[in-house]
């Protein structure tokens, strides 16, 4: 890419978690609903791709979430900047999952690392969140 045209970045700009919860598309028969969200603003700058199972599914941002559907059952939610973090979401049909990310100080830059939280703690942690829109 030219030096002249930036790159296009995510950023947590759309409607909080709050506004938006109840109008999104419902949970697909047979899948549950993965958010992960960022609830500091430490790090700002540190972006990173949100992985389930290899896949790219979103961006972390500072007070941003994303949303993606998955089959039931263990997966594997990681981010890497400097090193790849991870941790397993257990993903139940019909119902959403939370994981929280979080950034650490690192050699060169931040860490993001994912914690998988239980629903009540993660729909209390989300509600300002915002959506990210890229």
């Amino acid at each position: 890419m030219p030096f002249h045209r930036r790159a296009r970045r995510a950023k947590a700009g759309g409607p909080t978690y709050a506004e938006v919860s109840k109008t999104l598309p419902p949970i697909p028969k047979g899948q549950g609903r993965v958010f992960v969200y960022r609830t500091s603003s430490i790090g700002m700058a540190v972006k990173p791709s949100i992985k389930i199972d290899g896949q790219a599914v979103g961006t972390s941002t500072a007070h941003g979430f994303s949303y993606s559907d998955h089959s039931p059952g263990a997966h594997e939610v990681s981010l890497m900047t400097e090193w790849k973090h991870k941790d397993t979401v257990n993903v139940t049909a019909g119902q959403p999952s939370f994981v929280r990310t979080h950034v650490t100080m690192g050699a060169f830059v931040g860490h993001v690392i994912p914690t998988h939280v239980d629903r009540a703690e993660g729909e209390s942690e989300i509600q300002k969140c915002k959506l990210v829109t890229d």
